[in-house]
């Protein structure tokens, strides 16, 4: 055996500056905030909007692809007395939520939406728009809303970048153990 100086490889320097770059990596993406839901960027008839007559649907435009599976979509609309004005289930086409609309309506009419963001969690909210002049006046009931289709909690789904972040360490992780494996069997061989 030799007990001369012994200098780094360049496999284990490399494999050394693989894992710090990796493991740096990892770190940076677990505390980096999480994927921002998918949020409503805009909709036709637009909130607040006042129109003529009653569409014959309403677009909601998304800021994400959102998920498309049954009932992961819901749209509930209303005019001023309470009254559902939904044809039939919303049609999803990537950002891009239509519904359907049947009826007449005169006043204020309320939108009341829920899907399922492209990172697995549920982002609901509700606008409205005028009918006419908008002489209608609303009752002092509340509109109905949406039904729990998905998981309402932030605790139930995990975060895109917590599974990058698991693979990215596990991949460094198995670089390192390749490195230094590498490197023993080198010396053992050399001695």
């Amino acid at each position: 055996m030799s007990q001369g100086i012994h200098t780094p490889r360049p496999l284990a320097r490399l494999g050394a500056a693989a894992t710090a770059l990796l493991a740096a990596l990892a770190l940076v993406l677990l505390a980096s905030p999480a994927y921002a839901h998918d949020e409503l960027i805009g909709s036709d008839p637009a909130s607040g909007a006042q129109v003529d007559a009653l569409p014959a649907e309403i677009t909601l435009t998304f800021s994400g692809v959102l998920l498309d599976e049954p009932g992961a979509a819901e749209v509930v609309v209303t005019d001023a007395a309470g009254t559902d004005l939904t044809a039939s289930d919303p049609v999803l086409d990537g950002t891009r939520l239509t519904q359907p609309l049947q009826g007449d309506a005169s006043g204020e009419v309320t939108v009341i939406w829920r899907v399922v963001s492209s990172d697995g969690h549920p982002v609901s909210d509700q606008f409205t728009f005028t009918v006419g002049d908008g002489s209608a006046v609303a009752p002092t009931g509340t509109a109905p809303s949406p039904t729990e289709t998905a998981p309402a909690s932030d605790d139930e789904g995990v975060s895109p970048a917590v599974w990058i972040g698991v693979g990215v360490a596990i991949f460094a992780s198995l670089i390192g153990v390749f490195a230094v494996t590498s490197s023993a069997n080198r010396r053992r061989r050399e001695d």
